[in-house]
Formats: C-alpha cells, structure tokens, sequence
C-alpha cells in the first residue's frame, strides 16, 4: 500500500469561503478518483507543532494509481487554478508500508459491475433561450455549444451534462434520455449482454454522443426513457472559469407507475445498487463512484412517469445558499426549500420553472462512500416517514414542505 499525506497552511489573507469551498472540493476527491481508499481530511489538531492548518491523507493500492492520480489533469488543474493561489506552505509524504496481520484491506470484488456515474440528461424544452438563461444563472452551467435546435452545457470538465433540443410543440420541458459513463469496455460489454439476455433491444446512441465517447450503446427502460451507456466520455482540459457552479451531476430522481419494474430493470440489468430504501416508496441506488445515490426511483402516486428532480453538487454549503439567494431575489420558485437528507446527508434545495425541464436540486456534501463501504454496505429499510428524507422535519406526519 501507498500512503500520501499532504499538510498545509492557508495565506493569512483567505477568507473564509475560499477556505470552505476548497475543503469541499477536496472532499469530492474519492468520488472522482475511484483507486483512493481511506480518505480523511481535517484541521490539524496538534499541541506541539501549528505550523500547518490542516492536512488529508489517503491511500492506493500501488504506487502507479498514485501518479496517476498526481499527473491527471483534473488534479492538476485543481493545483494550479484553486490550490496554489490560496496556500502559503505544505508537506507532502508520500511511503509504500505493508499492513500489519488483522488489519482490513479493500476486498477483491466479484461482483457485475455497472455504470460509473451520471454525466446528462437530455431535455427538450419549449424555448431554448429561456432555458439557457435559467440555467446559466440559476444552477451555474456554461453554454459550451449552441444552435438554433439545440445546445450544449456543462458544470465541470465532462463535455456536458444536460442538452438541451428546441421543442416549440411542448408547453413543458420534458426528459427524454440520461447518459452514464462506464469504467472499461470489459464492464461496458457486460452490461450489454445482460440488456440482451433480459430480451431487452440494444441500439446506437445518438449520433451526436457517439462522437463523444469511445463506445457505447442505448437502452429503454420500462417507461420508455432512453439510457444511454458508453466508455470515455470526453472532456475539457480546465473546468469552467466561473466561480458559482456546480461540480457534478449526482442523480436523477425518477417517479414511475411501474416501480417494480424500473427497480427490477435498473438493479438486476445495469447493475446499479441499492444503497437505501423508504418502505413502498423510494429506493436509492449507486454507481460504482459511490455516491449514495446516482439514480432514485420512486413509486408515483397517481402523477404518471416523469423525471422528478435533476441533482448538481456544488462547491459548498456556502455556493448552495448563494443560489438560493438569486432564486429569491429574482422570485424563482423555490418548491422545497432547505431539506437535510436523511440518507445521503446533503442539505439542498429545490427550484422548479416546468418550462425548463424537472425540478433542479443544488445540494452540498452528498455521502460518498468508502471503497470498502461500497462494498459491503447493507441497504437499510427505512419506513415512510418525512424524518427518512428531511431531518429537520419535526414530525411523523410533517409532509408538507417537500
């Protein structure tokens, strides 16, 4: 094993949502470096030595993963554009050790493996330059490509995460395809086969998404919604230079009339896996970049089958709130406002204009498992309660603000 530990000092003149925002970006390292393991982060906490403020450390399995990890260009654009110009001094050690008898290692999966993680959703919507000016000042996203028919944004260094089709005939938006990454053209070509063996048809992906990825495929589920499946995804050199952004695309959140179905369809087929269930209404199923949740499936209650919810990771709680406060300021609705999710630990809110697609959440601080967690984590039955979504409901029976 490989163990690498960096301490560090802030400058004296950082203030403290720089500070913050930094923390939680480092904090979404496990999530988007899949060969850490063990990762731990905090303020340094010695009597005898305050020279460094804080430090992190984390472990690979070998010394290849890494320098993989330090020559990646998301890591490196991280260094130069937001570590460097906010630290005045850190240490970095880096040392190869053998763990001692008893001490747990990261099991060997024999699992199927599934999808990697979300990376869009496809929306047709009534007026796309609408659209595109909510989104750009409301979630933060950067037009990226444009044309009268269609357009193309993104929150991080993935080409895009939503795309957005002109449909002048709809009176709302409405989603009609999500894409997720897969890890290798090995898991890639399992999946398929299980499409295939399920008696379920394969066919292209758009021709559009083909020429962003290596390979890939596209699949409907129960509702019709198309999924589309691919390897190497492509992506920008630098993430966007606009500080209120979001980080990531975590999940959506599906309502069906065949709840069964889709459970069925999305776990026994694709491989994703449960990570939570509220009894007789939601299960919460993760990819292998473990978060708690890339996808949510929920039973619908007379409503139909639709995308309930689209939900962006953003820098920090702080960059949540400051969202918050333009939806305010410019009478945006706010469908759900300040929720702290019981099972994935966020705390977010929601906007919802139906003329630009589902509900968008902005949220801070989703759970993101160990490797080890991941592994062996048991989904919990939780019952249908409000406290099991919002832990500041205050009540058995407190449905209504959400």
């Amino acid at each position: 094993m490989i163990r690498h530990t960096v301490a560090y000092r802030f400058r004296d003149d950082v203030d403290r949502a720089t500070i913050d925002a930094l923390q939680a970006e480092l904090e979404t390292f496990p999530a988007q470096y899949p060969a850490m393991q063990r990762w731990s982060s905090g303020l340094n906490r010695s009597t005898r030595d305050d020279r460094f403020t804080h430090a992190f450390s984390v472990e690979f399995d070998t010394e290849a993963e890494l320098a993989a990890y330090l020559s990646s260009e998301r890591h490196e654009r991280f260094v130069a554009e937001v570590w460097r110009p906010v630290i005045a001094e850190r240490a970095i050690v880096s040392y190869e050790y053998t763990p001692s008898a008893g001490e747990p290692m990261t099991a060997v999966s024999t699992r199927p493996h599934g999808p990697f993680g979300m990376e869009y959703a496809r929306i047709e919507v009534p007026d796309l330059d609408e659209t595109i000016d909510f989104l750009v000042y409301h979630v933060g996203l950067q037009v990226e490509e444009r044309t009268a028919e269609r357009a193309y944004l993104r929150a991080d260094i993935e080409h895009h995460c939503l795309e957005l089709i002109a449909a002048p005939h709809r009176e709302i938006g409405h989603t009609v395809a999500v894409g997720y990454s897969v890890e290798s053209a090995e898991v890639l070509e399992q999946i398929q086969k299980r499409v295939l063996d399920a008696g379920l048809e394969v066919f292209d992906l758009e021709e559009r998404q083909q020429a962003l990825c290596d390979e890939g495929f596209a699949v409907r589920d129960p509702d019709g919604m198309v999924v589309e499946l691919f390897t190497e995804y492509q992506e920008y050199a630098e993430a966007p230079h606009v500080e209120l952004r979001p980080v990531d695309l975590v999940h959506p959140f599906l309502i069906t009339e065949k709840f069964d179905e889709m459970v069925g369809f999305y776990s026994g087929v694709l491989g994703f896996i449960p990570s939570d269930h509220v009894v007789g209404s939601t299960t919460f199923f993760r990819c292998e970049d473990r978060y708690h949740h890339s996808l949510a499936i929920s039973r619908s209650r007379g409503e139909g089958s639709f995308v309930g919810h689209l939900c962006f990771a953003m820098k920090s709680l702080d960059h949540v709130m400051r969202m918050r406060a333009r939806a305010l300021y410019k009478g945006r609705p706010i469908v759900s406002d300040m929720v702290n999710h019981s099972a994935s630990t966020s705390i977010a809110f929601y906007m919802h204009d139906p003329r630009f697609g589902p509900r968008y959440e902005l949220c801070d601080s989703h759970r993101v498992f160990t490797p080890e967690e991941h592994e062996t984590h048991r989904a919990r039955k939780m019952p249908a309660d409000p406290r099991n979504i919002d832990v500041w409901r205050p009540a058995a029976d407190d449905w209504g603000r959400f």
